[in-house]
């Protein structure tokens, strides 16, 4: 087999392995939300942080991927909005059907987009605009 199909097919087994996992989390969360009772959306997304960085750890051991140097206080910014918009979402789940949880997390794609375009003057290349257009 080429490496290039190799890489497509590795490719295509994380994207699917990231569909099943998130789409799994979503059931999981609305479960224990909903019908379960549990109202600590933040102590969920402790969790699933908590899980995900145990996870790397556990990857990065393996040698499943290598560490590279990066600025700390941008990953320290990011890692604060990305755990504010888990508990939003999580919470979100907790009052809406699983069905218009899915199509807020797609919206927020475009959205981004368009506020980065706006605000940063970001150019993006007319594959990702052709993207973000069919969701409108």
């Amino acid at each position: 087999m080429s490496e290039n199909r190799k890489f497509q097919l590795g490719t295509i087994g994380a994207l699917s392995l990231s569909v099943v996992s998130s789409v799994s989390i979503v059931i999981c969360n609305k479960a224990l939300i909903s019908t379960l009772g549990f109202t600590f959306a933040t102590t969920l997304t402790s969790w699933h942080l908590l899980v995900t960085f145990c996870s790397l750890h556990v990857a990065l051991w393996m040698k499943l991927f290598e560490h590279k140097p990066f600025d700390a206080r941008a990953v320290m910014g990011f890692g604060i909005l990305n755990g504010i918009s888990i508990g939003l979402l999580n919470l979100s789940l907790g009052f809406n059907s699983v069905g218009f949880y899915q199509m807020t997390k797609l919206a927020i794609i475009p959205c981004t987009v368009l506020l980065e375009t706006l605000f940063f003057r970001k150019k993006f290349r007319s594959v990702i605009s052709m993207l973000v257009s069919s969701y409108n």
